[in-house]
């Protein structure tokens, strides 16, 4: 799981809010499961916002989160006045079972959709990932496609985030041939079958892509 806090800059203070991440992080967020990633946002409904992101955590990780007094007056008065709002906080939960993480899988950009299921139809969505799942382990793909749902219902259809991991922009101009390895793996026609069953239960779907940020993040610790 992923704690994940959007935050919007203020523009004319990105340096000291940089500055001021860095050594937060540098601080209190550099082992295990409190280790924060610091991403930008490129598209999507929130370009150039600024995600943190701790984790992989559990719940139980948060009872023991930093959380003292010098952690907290750090992050409220070193991080925060350089901070124009808070646009949201969520947990998120990797669906391991339908998700595929190849062997080398640090990458430095995440393209992440976003989307909102017809009522009661989680199950369903499900079944096709882990479908495109098979796909990928099956071709070894040198991208990761994670599955992950909200801890907690969230707000404006977003019920669930496929997360491609890759290293660089130019992968978009590759033709991947999917839909002939989809039916490699599940049989002629079943292309068709899955894209009708697609269309019956997403409703929308919005696309960000995340780029890290080092500047703002620590390395993580052993």
């Amino acid at each position: 799981m992923f704690e994940n806090t959007y935050l919007t800059v203020k523009t004319d203070k990105y340096k000291e809010f940089s500055e001021a991440m860095l050594k937060h992080n540098e601080k209190y967020h550099t082992t295990g499961p409190y280790h924060a990633n610091v991403w930008m946002v490129s598209t999507g409904y929130h370009p150039g916002s600024i995600v943190w992101s701790m984790g992989p955590c559990s719940f139980s990780h948060l009872d023991s989160r930093p959380t003292s007094k010098d952690h907290n007056e750090d992050w409220t008065e070193n991080v925060m006045p350089n901070v124009e709002r808070v646009i949201e906080t969520g947990y998120w939960r990797r669906s391991d079972k339908i998700s595929y993480m190849p062997d080398d899988s640090l990458f430095s950009k995440l393209l992440i959709t976003v989307y909102d299921l017809a009522q009661w139809q989680e199950y369903r969505f499900k079944d096709i990932m882990g479908k495109v799942s098979e796909v990928y382990k099956a071709n070894n793909t040198p991208h990761s496609f994670s599955v992950y749902f909200p801890a907690f219902d969230m707000p404006n259809g977003r019920d669930v985030a496929v997360v491609w991991g890759f290293k660089e922009y130019a992968v978009f101009d590759d033709d991947w041939k999917f839909k002939s390895q989809y039916e490699e793996a599940h049989g002629e026609g079943s292309w068709q079958k899955v894209m009708d069953e697609y269309r019956a239960i997403v409703k929308s779907s919005v696309d960000e892509i995340w780029e890290i940020m080092p500047g703002m993040m620590a390395p993580m610790k052993d």
